[in-house]
């Protein structure tokens, strides 16, 4: 057996090791404390980096069938995977504003500085290593990819959504005349940034794919989640069996339907007639389903508390971990963001997953160590 595989055995042992059912009539009160969500984003950051190892994989049609079928479960679950992120980025900035004062006055400079600094350290890394592979570019071009106005790393779209809808928050929360109306002008605004988006061709202006607003949604989730939480615990706990059997029956169904609209529609608009339509309905689709998983993934945690070593770690850098990992999973393979040859390829898969993963760990406690240097001046 090909020891890459043996991810389907580390993965829920570092979710589950450590891991607690809550007694008959108890829950998990703490299943959306900060330590609880940083250990469930803790474990998605490592998935999503063998999300990115396995589309890779399964493009390279050298690899054997068995390997990349295999791996291809991984394949489609990134956009589950940063819906669990923008769901608790929701949920805690919502939390924090309310529960710490004067939280807006240094938001800016405590939530920003450390995701534009890793933006940008890891989006010239993947300058100088375009260059170093021979990417011919203009000096036009060369100056947009240093001054980070055209992404220079694929893997950085989820950093600049993050960011835009920061300062959306802050702008909302600190200028709305009441709570109310900040969290419905935050919602309004992510769901004219989608609706925009259908309008957008893939690769053109802003929009690179539907990866750039199809989980976005969760931001506001989370909020809406935070700002009714007693009302919303109280009642789903008095009907919790109805609920988690309800979702957990319809994700399959939900993921499967996803998978089929994606297929017979999908985003395409410039390929399909009627695109924009085909492309609002492969999003609704996929909407429903993330609904779905997320909400499973809450339903669970409220018997089920997770935590230990390995994910208090990965939850401390997420954000690291997530801009950096998408360099080496470039480099060690054949082919660099499809413009040269990777300059270090591996050809074991197994090798080739495991050399990411050592390569981007200790980079990723560099790279937090100067975010805090940066942040303090």
């Amino acid at each position: 057996m090909q020891p890459i595989f043996f991810i389907y055995i580390i993965l829920p042992v570092i979710l589950f090791w450590g891991s607690g059912i809550a007694k008959e009539g108890k829950w998990n009160e703490g299943f959306l404390s900060i330590e609880q969500s940083k250990a469930f984003q803790g474990i998605c950051v490592i998935a999503i980096a063998v999300h990115h190892i396995s589309q890779k994989v399964f493009a390279d049609g050298d690899v054997s069938a068995f390997i990349r079928t295999m791996l291809s479960p991984f394949v489609n679950i990134g956009v589950l995977l940063t819906a669990v992120f923008f769901f608790f980025n929701g949920y805690g900035l919502y939390k924090s504003y309310i529960n710490k004062p004067g939280y807006l006055d240094n938001f800016l400079k405590k939530r920003m500085i450390p995701p534009i600094v890793a933006y940008f350290v890891t989006g010239w890394a993947f300058l100088a290593t375009r260059c170093f592979v021979g990417e011919k570019m203009s000096l036009k071009l060369f100056l947009a990819y240093l001054t980070g106005i055209v992404h220079c790393s694929p893997y950085s779209w989820y950093i600049v959504i993050l960011l835009i809808f920061y300062v959306v928050f802050y702008l909302t929360f600190k200028y709305a005349k009441t709570e109310r109306m900040a969290v419905a002008l935050f919602t309004s605004c992510v769901l004219t940034y989608i609706v925009i988006s259908l309008f957008i061709p893939r690769n053109d202006y802003f929009i690179r794919g539907e990866w750039w607003y199809n989980s976005v949604f969760m931001m506001p989730f989370g909020m809406a989640i935070a700002r009714n939480e007693n009302r919303i615990l109280d009642h789903v706990k008095r009907n919790y069996g109805k609920y988690l059997v309800v979702h957990l029956v319809l994700v399959y169904p939900a993921l499967r339907l996803s998978f089929m609209t994606l297929k017979k529609l999908g985003y395409f608009s410039a390929s399909v007639p009627n695109g924009v339509m085909c492309k609002f309905i492969s999003l609704l689709t996929q909407m429903f389903a993330i609904y779905l998983v997320v909400v499973c993934v809450l339903l669970i945690g409220m018997n089920l508390s997770i935590g230990n070593r390995v994910l208090a770690f990965l939850g401390k850098y997420t954000l690291e971990i997530y801009l950096i990992h998408g360099l080496f999973v470039e480099l060690y393979d054949h082919d660099f963001v499809g413009i040269a040859p990777s300059p270090l390829p591996i050809e074991s898969v197994s090798l080739y997953a495991l050399a990411v993963i050592a390569s981007t760990l200790p980079l990723a406690l560099l790279l937090k160590k100067l975010e805090k240097v940066v942040a303090v001046k």
